[in-house]
This record gives C-alpha cells, structure tokens and sequence, in this order.
C-alpha cells in the first residue's frame, strides 16, 4: 500500500496512540519531527532510534534525549557510511505490527508537509525481516553519550548555516528560473527602480569590484539616499532614525563587506537614536541592534523588521526570548504580527513561514524558540515583487510610511525598553 503523508495513517489509524515498542530508522532529526512522534506515543511505550549525522539533525533532539528521555528513548548514531535510510516499524497490541519504508526522514516535512512516498507493511514475516535489519544498524551504532552531544553542539551551528545558506541559494535559483518569472513582462516606465537596478545584484556581478559595476551600484545609492530624503521624517516620527555616519546611510558598496565576499542586496537601516544606543556603550553601533530596513535584491523590494542577524541584536533578542514564555507578552506579540494584514512572513534560523499559517499564539511561540542569536538571523518583512505598483515612483514612499507604521508597533514590542533607559 502507498502512504504519501506518513502523519495520516499514524494519526487516523491511531498507530501512535496504541504503540507498545517503536523502531525508527531515519536519515535525519528534526526537534519538531521528534516532538511529533513523541508527543503522540504512550510514556510506557520504548523507542529505538538509529540514525547518522550526514544530514542534519537537531542538536536539541540529541541534548534532549540526553537529558530527558533516557529510560524511553535509546538513540544510537551509525558512523561507518553515509547512512540514508528511512523505517518506521510499530509494535502494536495483540501481537500485531505495522512498518512503513519510504522517503521521509524524521522531520515534521518527512512525515507530514513534504512531498513523500512510503510503503506500507503488514506481512509479520516482512516485519520480522524489517526488524532484523533495524537490530543489525541498530547495534553496530555507537549509543548517544554526553561527549557526543557536547561536540555535536560545538558543530552544529555551522552546519546549519551551510544548510540556510545552501537552501536559500536554491531558492533564488527556482525564482529566477522555474516559477514563471520574465523581466520583459514588467513595465518599468512608471516604476522608482528599474530593470538594471535590479540586475545589479545578480550572482555573476555580485563578487566583483570593477568601475562599471561600482557605477550600478552607485546609482542604486542614489535612489536610495533619494529615497532616504522623502521617508526619514516621519520614520523620526516613529522614533526610527538612520545611522549619524553619512557614510553608513546606505549598506556598503564593498563586496568585501558582504556575506561570502559577494554584494547581493543593498539597504536603508533604522533604528534607535545614537544617543540612546551610547547611553548602553560608547561602542554601540545601530546595525547591531534590531532595525527596519528598506532592502532591495535581485528580484524584490522588501521592508522589513531585521530582528538581528547572526551575532548581532543580542540586547532585544535575550530580552524577547526571556519575555515570551509569559501568556500576557506572546498574546500581544501574536496580535501585533497577525494584525501586519497579507504579505508577511517571519524567518527564523532559514525557516520562513506566513504570519497566517500560525493558528495562535502558542504555536507562534514554539516557532521563535529556535532563534539563536549567536548563529541565525531573525527577520519579519514583506516583499514587493519588481512590477508592484506599490513600488511605483507615486507609491513607493507612501508604501513605506504605510508599512513602516506597522512594523513599527512590532518593534516597539520586542526591543528592550530597558536597555534605552539605562
């Protein structure tokens, strides 16, 4: 029998309510596919987990099986190859067991989102043979340890950078390429940037430095400064304010300065006075902290919240995490995003979701706690495709003010109110 969604049969069928012993297999571990099974399983119910490391898996998974779950949960990691496989076997009442092989990994994509295949399998002399090949990895993986889960957490962070940095590379490909998009069908007669403009950032241009590209991107400055000029006083209005440094009112026209040496994007930044940020340290700096930005690339217009970016914002981060778990603070903060209206998204370590696919605020909540302000950038923003009229020469400042005076009750909200009154 063909299973495309994992998560139907074990919820319909009640295969996770009623299993007695769980053996899993699976190319990788997310903290909400672990969440998924686990929090479905009886407590008196065992599960044995065998998996490798060549995909990623959640460090918190590892540290909280560690921890917590010890005298359930057995995982051990297979280490002599590569290791891809995917089984998922359930020991059920009455002597009966079902087993499923397939694609998907234990990740909530794997077993519920994502475009999956797997079989499934009643036979119990197929069982059995399933089982005896789960025993054979299972017991020639080395058992989690602490040591394992101490130096996988010194790892991770990197590799999961990788991860974002590859995938979001994919995607810019699929906009480009595969989902219908074609410059030619955009007028940009009436439009505040033009085609070159966009250009600018391509992936070829990116890392270079010669006269010609630095003109394009001179030029793009100065529709910025320009734009700067007819929205700064009513963001000052917002208690939004730009950098006292003329020379950083635009982002650098250095590649040099950019992510991977290669410029892909350029933007306005607001934020806090300078005097403000002086009164926490003479070395303050407004891009260390959360801003909104006005952010061109090379397919879009985006104004967003920048929260922080890796290493950065660690002030309003720390003080938004410590504050979420109260009821009262995430209720506002759930109302605040939901109330931005279409069009927004909020991205956490690389996981970009639509403020509406969050059904409260408790599953809003869960979402942010994979932030990590040591590693990851935390962004809630609205793009603007190039042919937006919002973005028209007649609409683009007003389009901004509109947006800015949303985002900027969400600001208000998570910046650390402490730190300015110091």
């Amino acid at each position: 029998m063909i299973v495309k969604k994992l998560a139907v049969p074990l919820i319909n069928e009640k295969i996770l309510h009623q299993a007695e012993h769980c053996y899993i297999a699976t190319a990788a571990i997310s903290e909400a596919g672990f969440d998924f099974i686990r929090s479905r399983i009886a407590p008196k119910c065992k599960i044995e987990i065998v998996t490798g490391l060549d995909v990623l898996t959640s460090s918190n998974v590892l540290r909280r099986v560690w921890r917590n779950y010890q005298e359930r949960i057995s995982l051990h990691i297979y280490t002599k190859n590569f290791f891809h496989a995917n089984l998922y076997i359930f020991d059920l009442p009455f002597r009966k067991s079902v087993a499923f092989i397939g694609s998907g990994d234990l990740s909530l994509g794997g077993v519920k989102d994502n475009e999956e295949l797997f079989g499934k399998i009643i036979d119990p002399k197929e069982i059995e043979t399933l089982k005896s090949w789960f025993v054979g990895y299972y017991e020639f993986a080395t058992p989690l340890s602490e040591a394992i889960v101490e130096e996988y957490d010194l790892i991770y962070p990197a590799m999961k950078q990788r991860e974002i940095a590859s995938r979001q590379e994919q995607q810019q490909l699929i906009a480009l390429t595969a989902s219908g998009f074609n410059w030619d069908s955009i007028k940009f007669k009436n439009l505040y940037f033009k085609k070159e403009d966009y250009l600018t950032f391509t992936n070829t241009k990116a890392p270079l430095c010669d006269e010609a590209i630095q003109a394009e991107r001179v030029n793009v400055q100065t529709k910025f400064i320009q734009l700067h000029e007819a929205v700064k006083k009513h963001l000052h209005g917002l208690r939004l304010f730009e950098d006292q440094d003329e020379s950083r009112l635009v982002s650098s026209l250095d590649p040099l300065q950019h992510p991977d040496e290669k410029l892909r994007s350029m933007w306005l930044s607001y934020g806090r006075r300078e005097a403000e940020l002086k009164r926490y340290s003479p070395e303050a700096k407004l891009p260390d902290f959360m801003t909104l930005q006005i952010m061109m690339r090379q397919k879009e217009i985006g104004i967003w919240l920048m929260v922080g970016k890796a290493g950065s914002s660690k002030e309003d981060r720390e003080h938004f995490r410590m504050q979420m778990p109260e009821l009262e603070y995430k209720v506002a903060f759930f109302k605040a995003l939901t109330g931005l209206g279409a069009g927004y998204w909020i991205e956490i370590a690389g996981d970009k979701r639509m403020i509406e696919s969050f059904a409260n605020e408790e599953a809003l909540s869960e979402f942010t706690k994979t932030d990590d302000w040591r590693y990851y950038s935390f962004v809630i923003g609205k793009n603007y495709p190039p042919g937006d009229p919002e973005i028209g020469i007649d609409h683009i400042a007003s389009t901004i003010m509109k947006e800015a005076d949303k985002l900027a009750k969400v600001y208000t909200h998570m910046k650390d109110v402490s730190m300015d009154g110091k």
